[in-house]
């Protein structure tokens, strides 16, 4: 797995240097507006990058069966209209469409659904047939695609988590999560955009995945985590779908949250804003530098509690209720987090200029 990251580092880095000048030229960038207060155009093609680094070196490292060829086709779609996107900006509709479209050839394509939702209730696992998996599937697609897209706000921010959720997965599996490539490729691969996009200089210009980087990653996170709940065709084992509940944690939990409290507001459930976590915590006076390190340390601990619980056997139905629990108190304190700001403004030292 090790050569996997280091050649997928690589080649991505190549990839990044290279597309960056044709984002500028082909208008591929991202322009500061009232909700990006970046400064000037940043090339947003680092979704580009890992994407063609992944459909190059996954042939080498695992070949293709049918199941990896119907993965690329798939993410390879949403990375077609997220460039699109990225540039034109099209409708809610198509784009809704799009990520139905890659969720039906994981179906009925590559076979891959969820039929087994474990044993949540402690009543003995809950299996449905084929016309309720499909629709749940569609939307556990949906969802945790979205559910990357909208974390995306912030530098760093998508490509710390992601390397969270992919390092715990590994672990979680035993390692078996190597076995597809898949894994180790994405790991190599976002760990080079997350190096263009927190320590730009000359030599690496800073980029941001875009729509296409953060859709591919929570497409790709999702088909990892199916396989590995419902049958292992890739990873070779199976766990517990609840542990993905936790794999994917604190992406989950902020969009299901901020798309109630938009809902109850009256607006629309998708319409862009500033109400994430990483808005919120800005809100309450935290540096950018601090609500990197205050999420990535909630990211770990999620992740950390559903390992611990899965490496000790407990029931399923148990890591459920904790998954809800760890959701209440975040609802709790993300409405209060002020209060922790205002402390910690007066433990730390100011800074200075």
């Amino acid at each position: 797995m090790f050569v996997e990251v280091l050649c997928a580092f690589v080649l991505t880095t190549v990839w990044l240097l290279v597309l960056a000048p044709f984002a500028f030229r082909f208008g591929i960038v991202d322009r500061p507006d009232q909700r990006k207060n970046h400064r000037g155009d940043i090339p947003l093609i680092g979704g580009l990058a890992i994407f063609v680094t992944i459909a190059t070196l996954l042939p080498v490292f695992s070949g293709l069966d049918a199941n990896l060829l119907w993965y690329l086709a798939a993410s390879g779609l949403l990375v077609l209209f997220g460039v699109l996107d990225d540039r034109f900006n099209i409708g809610v509709g198509v784009r809704v469409a799009v990520e139905v479209v890659a969720a039906l050839m994981m179906i009925f394509g590559a076979g891959l659904w969820v039929d087994n939702l474990g044993n949540l209730l402690g009543y003995g696992d809950m299996h449905m047939p084929l016309w309720m998996a499909a629709p749940f599937t569609i939307i556990a697609v949906f969802g945790i695609t979205n559910a990357w897209n909208m974390i995306d706000g912030m530098d760093g921010l998508v490509g710390t988590v992601t390397l969270i959720a992919l390092g715990s997965f590994y672990f979680i599996t035993h390692g078996a999560a190597a076995n597809n490539s898949v894994t180790g490729l994405l790991l190599g691969a976002t760990g080079a955009y997350l190096l263009f996009n927190l320590c730009s200089n000359r030599l690496l210009p800073k980029v941001f995945l875009g729509d296409a980087g953060s859709k591919l990653i929570g497409f790709s996170l999702v088909w990892l985590l199916i396989d590995s709940t419902q049958g292992g065709q890739l990873t070779g084992m199976r766990v517990p779908g609840v542990l993905a509940l936790f794999v994917v944690g604190l992406p989950l939990i902020d969009m299901v949250t901020t798309t109630v409290r938009r809902m109850k507001k009256g607006q629309l459930a998708f319409a862009p804003d500033r109400t994430h976590i990483h808005h919120i915590l800005q809100h309450a006076g935290f540096t950018q530098q601090e609500i990197l390190l205050l999420i990535a340390l909630l990211a770990s601990f999620i992740n950390l509690v559903g390992g611990l619980m899965y490496a000790m056997d407990w029931p399923a139905y148990v890591m459920f209720a904790m998954f809800w629990a760890i959701t209440l108190v975040y609802v709790y304190y993300i409405e209060h987090c002020w209060k922790l700001g205002k402390w910690l403004q007066k433990k730390l030292p100011p800074q200075t200029n």
